[in-house]
Formats: C-alpha cells, sequence, structure tokens
C-alpha cells in the first residue's frame, strides 16, 4: 500500500514538473515573440501621417475648450474626445510669462490641465497653431514601444472685455507613443498611436505687454 501511494505521488510531483517546464517554455517563447515584433518602414511612415492626424484632432480640441463662445455640450464633448488620445498618466507642462518677464513653469495630469483650460478666468480666449514643425524618427524603446516627437508652436491670447492682457507663443514638444494593444473586436493585439507627456520648450512674450498672471 505504501509503495503504491509512493508511486502515486512521485508521478504527480514528475507531471507538476513537466507542466512547469512548459509553462516556462511557453512564456519564454511568447516573450521571445513579443521583442522579435517590429515595424516595418512602410508601418513607419504610414503611423508619422497617423501622427500628424492624432496632433491636429488634439490642436481642434483645445481650439474648441479655449473658446467661450462654443456650446458647453460641444466644450465637454471636445474634453472627452481628447482625453482619450493620450496615454495613461500624461501630463501638459504649461508655461506663464510674468509681468517681470521670468517664466513659470507647472506639471498638470492631462485631465486636470483640459479641465482647467474650460474655466480660466479671461473672457475671451483664442488659441492659434502654427504647421507641425517636425517629427522625429520612431525608435524603440526597451519596453518595446516604439517612440518619437511632435514639434508644435501655440499662439494664446487671454482677453478681458476687448483688451489683450495676455499673449504668448510657446514651442512645445509631445510625446508620440506607438504600443501593441488587446483589440476586443478581432481578438487580437494591434499598434495603436498615442499621444505622450507635452513640453513647453520655448515660450516667448509678444509685443503685447503681459498684464495677467494667470498659469494657462
Amino acid at each position: 500500500m505504501v509503495k503504491k501511494l509512493l508511486t502515486i505521488v512521485l508521478a504527480t510531483a514528475i507531471s507538476l514538473i513537466a507542466s512547469s517546464q512548459t509553462k516556462t517554455a511557453v512564456t519564454s517563447k511568447q516573450a521571445k515573440i513579443t521583442d522579435e515584433i517590429n515595424l516595418s518602414p512602410s508601418d513607419i511612415e504610414l503611423f508619422k501621417e497617423q501622427t500628424k492626424q492624432k496632433v491636429e484632432e488634439f490642436q481642434q480640441y483645445i481650439v474648441t475648450l479655449g473658446n467661450k463662445n462654443e456650446p458647453a455640450e460641444k466644450r465637454n464633448m471636445a474634453e472627452k474626445e481628447a482625453l482619450k488620445l493620450f496615454y495613461n498618466g500624461a501630463q501638459m507642462e504649461i508655461t506663464t510669462i510674468k509681468p517681470d518677464g521670468s517664466i513659470q513653469k507647472i506639471n498638470r495630469p492631462m485631465e486636470k490641465y483640459l479641465a482647467r483650460l474650460k474655466s480660466l478666468p479671461f473672457t475671451k480666449v483664442i488659441i492659434k497653431f502654427y504647421d507641425i514643425a517636425y517629427i522625429s524618427e520612431f525608435t524603440k524603446g526597451p519596453d518595446g514601444k516604439y517612440y518619437s516627437t511632435a514639434t508644435i508652436i501655440q499662439e494664446f491670447t487671454g482677453f478681458t472685455n476687448d483688451e489683450i492682457v495676455y499673449k504668448d507663443v510657446t514651442k512645445k514638444e509631445v510625446e508620440i507613443i506607438v504600443d501593441l494593444v488587446e483589440d476586443k473586436f478581432f481578438n487580437e493585439k494591434r499598434w495603436k498611436i498615442f499621444l505622450g507627456d507635452i513640453k513647453a520648450t520655448e515660450t516667448k512674450s509678444t509685443e503685447t505687454e503681459t498684464k495677467s498672471t494667470v498659469l494657462k
């Protein structure tokens, strides 16, 4: 009886070890496949075009959010749709030129930045964007994602009644992230573009005298 019991235990142990080795092999194989997944040159060119579209879409949402003449419903929708463009945890770096000429900077989570943009204490806000100046080459990071940077130029003007009280032009660097995400409809992973952190690399005043210290 004891011998039979030992045989059963030994067989069970061997089975568990074999199962563990199989799982380890599968996991290693999956990791290797992930490492070998790369974007082709044609994929990268396609993602460059899609990057332009994503950035332009974001710019349109920002213009709508800043425009106090737009219906509240439209501005709320722009806020929600803009947030969908970003990778989870993305932040916006905001700059303001103070009356003494110094530049104040602060980082805000993207959702807080977008919500605040709707309620800035100006009677009117006009935001304009120039064309994308540059999109850097995509490079693969150690995490398997691809990264790039898009450069945009933003002009911000804040009014009190009909008087311009604040105006600046800011050069911004938008982080671009291409990640493999699960497509639930097709039940497979597909590459998708997200916007990441946005950094203000250079802010200049215009001929208008800065009369407001409100941080955008």
